[in-house]
């Protein structure tokens, strides 16, 4: 099912067009936004204007048209602050569905905190402990505390940064008195709802709207000089971002919109949106938040094919985000299957023998897992050369719930699963820090084995187990039945692993059948006693068929050898 969701929001009008894969998960199509600003000169009136009227009105018809040609299944659309407090917003929605064909729904702040909640934990993977999510609109800020399994609160203040922009009437650039009298204003209208914020004790906090991201792309580019390359999971640090905005605070608009990543109508308002965000992060105690892509339009897509679930997907439900975001990639490209999941089974029985020698924590057992799933995944493009398939659609995917970092460490781990080694001269590889690099070269020693382990794609070992010795490593496995093939295999495969270990001293890994295993096997055979055969029946001639009026024969042909469809 493909859905498109609209967000009309204060500032901007956001769209999503979304592919429902898994329950609860979805592929991203297609984006727009928008800045008509509807909320502009409404708030000390209590109207919404004429001009900003068709412009939203516009805007929407262009998005609906667009939807469309995407063949979307379902459009969903709403309306937030803005529309939600005028007097006239009755008026906007006539227009809108006379001219789209679409009738907005305008909900309430608590709707839109909780679908924030939704988007957020669809984008990142939340805590079992409290987070805060901040939502910096042009109209009103949303809080919103939940766990990964529940909402906790969803709360809402008139500190939007178009409504703080219009109230305050700053001069440009703010004065310091401008700037005095803007902080008391945010702290007299956010005590209330932080205060019962701070009760609940939110360890993390989240960010999910535009001004934030502006805010952190600004940072970025001053500290880097190169914008953020994904932003899902990106941090904004507290001190970048009291950074930040005395900065912006210095500037004129003009000087403002001369700014990478930050377009001209966003340079108006981003000096009260950075102090709004700035007073929340120092009343709960953060040091920094973690920016999510996802917003109210990416939650109204989770919410939608939650509740139709039965419909898009017959698949149960995942709860990691990470792991569903796996799935929803295997499922894509139809990759999903017996070899994959047995690989990541050894995968991690390796990972959990030679732990003592690797040391890497608990996380990079999780990358390994994804890493096994997803490694033949370049398969669907063409055997030769994918592993290096594998690693652009990993990159590429749009993996949830994962930083930068991560997605790259597993898409270099299914890079090397095959007969390349890691190596600086990769650029991939190279630019990953002393530690990530470490990380992938022992992820991929491990893979590379399990893999040979699996050759074909039978699983025929059931499973292994890792003793150690001074100047040995053994793998040993416990087989279905014959498997040759799979021993060779891996014993051909382990050269990166003994690279890793023998760093330090020559180290040599052995892979065998498990002899405990294979005595035992031995010992019940012996046990079972022997009966008499059976004499083998005479086979019968093979029948003649006439060929001719000179009476020769010939022998029925044996039917041909009939393919049987790879595993």
């Amino acid at each position: 099912m493909r859905i498109a969701a609209i967000d009309i929001g204060t500032n901007s009008i956001h769209m999503v067009i979304a592919q429902a894969t898994l329950p609860g998960s979805f592929d991203v199509v297609d984006r727009e936004r928008e800045v008509v600003q509807i909320g502009r000169g409404s708030f000390e009136g209590g109207r919404l204007r004429a001009e900003a009227i068709r412009r939203t009105v516009e805007a929407l018809t262009r998005f609906v048209q667009l939807a469309r040609r995407h063949q979307v299944d379902r459009i969903l659309c709403t309306a937030t602050a803005a529309v939600r407090e005028a007097r006239n917003g009755g008026e906007f929605l006539t227009a809108a569905r006379e001219a789209s064909g679409v009738s907005p729904r305008v909900i309430p702040a608590e709707e839109e905190g909780r679908l924030i909640y939704l988007a957020v934990k669809s984008a990142l993977q939340l805590d079992e402990k409290p987070s805060l999510i901040v939502d910096i609109g042009g109209g009103s800020m949303q809080l919103v505390v939940g766990d990964r399994d529940k909402l906790q609160l969803a709360l809402s203040a008139p500190l939007g940064a178009l409504r703080l922009a219009e109230e305050s009437e700053l001069s440009d650039p703010p004065s310091r008195r401008d700037l005095q009298r803007l902080r008391r204003l945010i702290r007299k209208q956010s005590r209330e709802v932080l205060e019962k914020v701070v009760a609940l004790g939110p360890r993390q906090v989240y960010g999910s709207s535009g001004s934030i991201h502006a805010l952190a792309q600004i940072a970025h580019w001053e500290e880097t000089g190169q914008a953020i390359e994904q932003m899902n999971g990106h941090v904004l640090t507290i001190e970048a971002l009291e950074r930040t905005t005395r900065r912006l605070a210095r500037m004129t608009t003009p000087e403002r919109e001369r700014l990478p990543g930050i377009d001209a109508k966003r340079a108006e308002i981003i000096v009260p949106g950075a102090l709004v965000l700035t007073h929340v992060l120092d009343e709960v105690g953060a040091d920094g938040i973690v920016l999510s892509d996802f917003g109210v339009r990416e939650g109204l897509v989770t919410d939608y094919i939650s509740f139709h679930a039965e419909e898009i997907s017959t698949l149960g439900r995942i709860e990691d985000v990470r792991l569903r975001s796996v799935q929803a990639l295997l499922n894509k490209f139809k990759a999903d299957g017996n070899h994959p999941r047995h690989v990541a089974k050894l995968s991690l029985a390796l990972f959990d023998g030679l732990r003592g020698l690797h040391g890497l924590a608990g996380p990079a057992r999780e990358l390994l897992q994804y890493a096994a799933l997803l490694h033949d995944l370049g398969a669907v493009v063409g055997y030769d050369g994918h592993a290096d398939h594998s690693s652009y659609i990993i990159q590429n995917g749009n993996l949830r719930g994962l930083t930068a970092e991560e997605v790259t460490i597993i898409a270099m781990v299914a890079r090397y699963h095959g007969k390349r080694r890691p190596k600086k001269r990769d650029k991939a590889f190279r630019v990953l820090d002393q530690t990530a690099r470490r990380t992938v070269a022992w992820l991929a020693a491990i893979l590379r084995i399990a893999e040979g382990l699996d050759r074909s794609h039978y699983q025929l070992i059931r499973d292994l187990r890792v003793v150690r010795r001074p100047d040995r490593v053994s793998i040993l496995l416990t087989a279905r039945r014959n498997a040759r093939l799979e021993l060779w295999a891996g014993r051909r495969r382990a050269g990166l692993l003994e690279r890793m270990l023998g760093r330090k001293d020559k180290t040599r890994v052995r892979i065998a059948l498990d002899p405990a295993v294979e005595t035992a096997k031995t010992a019940k055979t012996a046990k079972i006693p022997k009966t008499a055969k059976k004499p083998r029946a005479a086979r019968p001639e093979p029948k003649r068929e006439s060929t001719g009026s000179n009476g020769a024969g010939r022998t029925t042909p044996t039917p041909p050898l009939r393919v049987v469809p790879g595993r």
